[in-house]
């Protein structure tokens, strides 16, 4: 009896000792990875000889990651909450978590894969409304893109459709832009002048798509389906790779080749980094060529390996690049910075998009956001440029303050008090000299001042 009753304890003692060991190896790992993104970087910055910025305050970090991950700036209670209790990695968590994340990352997304033509129309909405599910169920990344690339139907019904019909001539000139990183449209004509592609790379990459069929059902409404098409072996598609489909199943070919390249997983990282950092490590993020590679290769090598052996997690990437000390340094950049810059020694400043900076603005002056007002500001901002193509929708155009007058009623607000102001839009104290400037002007006069400031309009 004595026996069974100590083997029966040892049995239990052995498996928490097991589950202890595996918590502790899933610590561990997580503390690695955080750790050598910034070993990568340590290692860069000694060999250029560079030294690097120290980290933010917890209030610059509250208001960079509220943007990055959410879209807006934080609020009040949201700064007061976070700074009793300055918790770096569970802010990470809780926005990873929030009911706003999904919607403003398929956001982002549609616009670098549909661009803003047609911003309030069903067939981009409809896109949006699908990466919101796709995120907000965490679906792989490399499983989204198989998806867009292989969709079939129609396009009132079908969000992925939508993708590859906003693209009639050609795809294949947005799809290598989007996955790969690669501007292929440049060999369309006469061999690429800066990379190894030629015309028949570019041929053979099109290729792929010529089995696709659009056929108008109704008004407002395109349906997609593939057609089986007869060639001759020199006419069959061919990747990029030297791959050939062996199937009439073109696109789902296609696509497998592609997810599984490691140009994909890199552009997939590089993508991240860029939309985080304000910088590529292959910058711009569309332009991958001999000429223009990678600033710091190791750190883009790692970051795809993490991601095919994470299998493609967006919020477990996101995760490890905000709790590096890369992503929590200051942006201080001076004249001359460039290889500071380029290196990730110190942060670059980024504009807000139309969509961040509309959503700060409602939110710091309590107005109520509307759709219809968002997307007139939005289509305002861009003006003729709205048939861009936005691979890189974080660049810096224009600022907004030309848009206010026409755009943005005078300023109403919820406090008349100074500090508080400058706690609702730039999500920080008020310094002594910023309050001898306030003294004697009106709320409305603060408040239009802070609304129209660069420190406002920038994510630093």
């Amino acid at each position: 009896m004595s026996q069974s009753f100590n083997a029966s304890r040892v049995l239990k003692t052995l498996a928490l000792l097991a589950v202890t060991l595996v918590a502790s190896a899933s610590s561990l790992a997580q503390d690695h990875s955080a750790t050598s993104i910034d070993q990568i970087l340590r290692k860069a910055w000694s060999t250029a000889g560079l030294e690097s910025a120290p980290l933010v305050p917890d209030e610059q970090f509250l208001r960079r990651v509220t943007l990055d991950l959410v879209g807006r700036i934080p609020t009040p209670a949201e700064r007061a909450s976070f700074l009793a209790s300055p918790d770096r990695d569970a802010l990470v968590e809780r926005l990873l978590a929030s009911d706003e994340f999904a919607p403003f990352w398929a956001d982002h997304w549609t616009t670098q894969l549909y661009g803003y033509e047609g911003d309030d129309s069903d067939e981009r909405g409809l896109l949006a409304e699908w990466l919101t599910s796709q995120i907000g169920s965490n679906r792989p990344y490399d499983q989204i893109a198989t998806e867009l690339l292989t969709a079939k139907g129609e396009s009132a019904f079908s969000g992925p459709v939508n993708f590859l019909l906003r693209y009639p001539d050609e795809p294949v000139v947005k799809v290598s832009r989007a996955f790969l990183g690669v501007r292929l449209d440049c060999a369309r004509c006469h061999d690429h002048p800066f990379d190894r592609w030629t015309k028949d790379d570019f041929a053979g990459m099109n290729r792929f798509f010529d089995g696709l069929e659009r056929q108008d059902v109704s008004a407002g409404n395109t349906r997609l389906v593939d057609v089986v098409r007869e060639v001759s072996p020199e006419e069959r598609p061919r990747f990029l790779t030297g791959a050939e489909p062996q199937t009439s199943q073109w696109r789902s070919e296609f696509s497998l080749f592609l997810t599984r390249s490691r140009p994909f997983a890199r552009n997939f990282a590089n993508r991240l980094w860029y939309h985080l950092l304000g910088r590529g490590i292959v910058h711009p993020v569309d332009d991958v060529n001999r000429d223009n590679p990678a600033a710091i290769p190791e750190l883009l090598d790692w970051l795809a390996d993490e991601a095919r052996q994470k299998d493609f997690d967006l919020r477990h990437m996101i995760r490890l690049i905000c709790r590096s000390q890369a992503y929590q340094m200051q942006s201080m950049a001076t004249q001359g910075d460039e290889q500071r810059l380029k290196l990730f020694a110190v942060r670059s400043l980024k504009p807000l998009t139309p969509e961040q900076w509309y959503a700060s603005m409602c939110l710091a002056t309590g107005r109520e956001s509307t759709a219809d007002e968002r997307i007139e500001f939005v289509l305002t901002f861009f003006g003729d440029a709205l048939n861009a193509d936005f691979s890189s929708s974080w660049e810096y155009r224009e600022t907004v303050q030309g848009l206010m007058s026409r755009l943005v009623d005078p300023v109403t607000l919820p406090s008349r008090d100074t500090d508080e102001l400058f706690v609702r839009f730039l999500g920080r104290s008020t310094t002594p000299d910023e309050r001898a400037l306030c003294s004697g002007r009106s709320p409305q006069d603060i408040g239009f001042m802070l609304l129209h400031s660069s420190e406002f309009a920038f994510n630093h």
